[in-house]
């Protein structure tokens, strides 16, 4: 048995000697001339060696021999690890040595995973041994290359590492499993110590050799989890899954929309969880910490799942799907920001397939309604057992399950809640949503007198408010998601919308669509007292014209937009301010064009054709943005 001043000494271990390595790693990519080179798909500006790598996997195998010789700990975990690992390593050294073509690579890492698919820990899922085999091989190969994928940020492949192996740590120290918990261990303290260097601004990176082999490691790693405690099927699949599934969502992501657009899947591309939250708005640093803190979150949710009772974990399990599905989908859903999808021609018969089914007809979101569901049914009778079911319960609700999710999915398509489009979501949507919670709720109550569901009409009120809530939340969540990001985003300017009013809230919508995050928007002014200080639209409305003065002295801005007509007085005021400031000012205009007109009269009253125009306002002769 293993003691834990031992065990302790592992990571220190592993980030003394990562930490040590680096310096030597990159002599020996600067000899080899293995650099990451700038280029159209990578985001750093300068040459940077990347065989960090070398320190990391040094880092690892020092200190769980070193925890060996301690212990005697059985070494044939540790050879038969450090065997295939290194076999991946030199793939990946290959590879950052002479660029491998995709295909040639692939076949590589197959070689080595098949060998420790078939002699390593197996994913245990299935009836049949060989399935096993080609389900772990299959795993390892996925798990190898999301992580690999995930590289693209300063840190971020290194902080998601960390948490992934500490999260793994822990569930294996929590079920008694220490070889696992251990390797675990020794991952994160070699990746703590390469991390010092990859840091913001990074001077060393992982390279391929580093993070297809760190991948491997995870993914087996992920495995020896997932036979960890007593739970349930369901749970036992989940753990893998949480454990990285940062680098999987990214995957996820890049593989359909690419597919989806007709985009060659295996090519670089900037098109990553990552670089789409850059053109959120957010930093390098900013979206890094928001993966890394999305990976916790999993790891959290894995560690809570394997602790609970099989039967617990199965009613956690939808709650924990809608979320990252959720996240899945808003990162989709911005690769068609610049051009929609039913626009798109002369596209390959896959895309059109994703399109079509995907998109069109629904069938994603009818999936991720099926999460849902059961979040609301499962909710609904914990609520009824004050949170204490046991194995019957839970027994009873899985056989009446498949018939509530066919009813109430049923009552969702009968009450159009599948013509919606969510990031257009609106207040006549909450209607077709409280019309379809009650159609849902009703027929489930009525099939219950003939079909084996277990709901009284009290479990059946609260089923219907919770499906209300989370068919709001869900399609609510782009919005959610977006405010979010604009709240992390690190805009260099900010802006004042003048108008609290109808067209002050076009002029902010239309800001945030057209103009995105590169300016933020501060807040509104408007004369009228009363609303000072109130929120509208979640914004603060900060002031009168006449306060601006003050206003800029707590809160600089750069920016005005000009959403509502002005007096003369109110005019000088700006005018005053703006010269004073060197402010740039921009006026909304919210209007229709006449094509048939000879002068193209705009109409003020009719909220279409809006737009933000540069021009200076009337008697305005003060600085304009361009």
């Amino acid at each position: 048995m293993i003691q834990y001043p031992e065990i302790g000494l592992v990571p220190l271990t592993a980030f003394l000697v990562a930490w040590a390595l680096v310096p030597l790693a990159k002599r020996i990519a600067v000899r080899m001339g293995a650099f990451a080179r700038p280029s159209s798909d990578r985001t750093h500006s300068k040459a940077t060696p990347q065989l960090g790598g070398i320190a990391i996997i040094g880092g690892f195998v020092v200190s769980i021999g070193l925890l060996c010789n301690l212990s005697n700990w059985p070494q044939d975990k540790l050879l038969w690890l450090t065997a295939f690992s290194f076999a991946m390593f030199c793939v990946g050294l290959l590879d950052d040595l002479i660029d491998l073509r995709p295909r040639y690579k692939l076949v590589l890492e197959l070689a080595a995973i098949s060998l420790l698919g078939a002699w390593g820990p197996q994913l245990d899922f299935l009836p049949s041994q060989s399935a096993n085999v080609a389900l772990t091989i299959l795993w390892l190969l996925a798990a190898t290359n999301a992580f690999n994928l995930i590289d693209g940020l300063d840190g971020l492949a290194a902080g998601v590492c960390i948490v992934a192996a500490t999260s793994i740590a822990i569930v294996a120290a929590l079920h008694q499993h220490q070889a696992t918990m251990v390797a675990a261990l020794a991952l994160s303290g070699a990746m703590a110590g390469f991390l010092v260097f990859n840091f913001p601004p990074a001077s060393m990176f992982m390279g391929d050799e580093g993070a297809l082999t760190v991948g491997l490691i995870l993914g087996v790693l992920s495995i020896q989890a997932s036979h960890a405690g007593e739970g349930s099927m369901p749970a036992r699949l989940a753990m893998p899954l949480l454990a990285l599934a940062v680098p999987l969502l990214d995957t996820i992501t890049v593989t359909i929309t690419r597919l989806a657009l007709g985009k060659p899947v295996s090519k670089r591309g900037l098109d990553h969880s990552h670089h789409r939250l850059a053109r959120l708005g957010l930093s390098q640093f900013s979206a890094t910490a928001t993966l890394i803190g999305l990976q916790a979150l999993a790891g959290a949710c894995a560690i809570a799942i394997s602790v609970v009772p099989g039967y617990d974990a199965v009613l956690l399990l939808p709650f924990v799907v809608l979320f990252f599905a959720l996240v899945t989908l808003f990162l989709m859903d911005k690769s068609f920001d610049a051009e929609s999808p039913g626009q798109a021609a002369d596209l390959p018969l896959i895309a059109r397939v994703i399109l079509s089914f995907g998109y069109k007809r629904r069938l994603v979101e009818l999936v991720l309604d099926l999460a849902l569901v059961m979040a609301a049914y499962f909710g609904a009778m914990s609520l009824r057992y004050d949170f204490a079911l046991g194995p019957d319960q839970v027994g009873q609700m899985l056989i009446g399950l498949p018939w509530v999710i066919l009813l109430t999915c049923g009552a969702f398509w009968i009450a159009g809640v599948y013509r919606g489009i969510w990031r257009y979501t609106g207040v006549a949507d909450a209607v077709r949503f409280a019309a379809a919670a009650i159609l849902g709720g009703v027929m489930v109550v009525v099939a219950a007198t003939v079909l084996p569901i277990s709901i009284s009409y009290s479990t059946a009120a609260v089923f219907v408010l919770l499906l209300f809530n989370f068919l709001m939340a869900t399609r609510w969540s782009f919005h959610l998601f977006g405010r979010i990001a604009q709240l992390l985003a690190s805009s260099p300017r900010r802006a004042v919308v003048v108008g609290a009013n109808p067209r002050g809230q076009a002029a902010m919508q239309h800001w945030q669509a057209s103009v995105g995050n590169n300016i933020e928007l501060l807040g509104l002014i408007d004369d009228d007292r009363f609303k000072h200080g109130k929120l509208f639209h979640g914004y603060p409305v900060l002031g009168a014209i006449t306060d601006l003065s003050e206003i800029l002295a707590r809160k600089p801005f750069h920016e005005i937009v000009i959403a509502q007509s002005l007096s003369s007085e109110q005019v000088d005021a700006l005018q005053a301010f703006a010269l004073s400031n060197r402010m740039i000012v921009r006026r909304f205009w919210l209007g229709v064009t006449d094509v048939n007109s000879a002068n193209g009269e705009n109409w003020e009253a009719v909220e279409l054709n809006a737009s933000i125009s540069t021009a200076a306002i009337d008697k305005f002769p003060g600085p304009v943005g361009s």
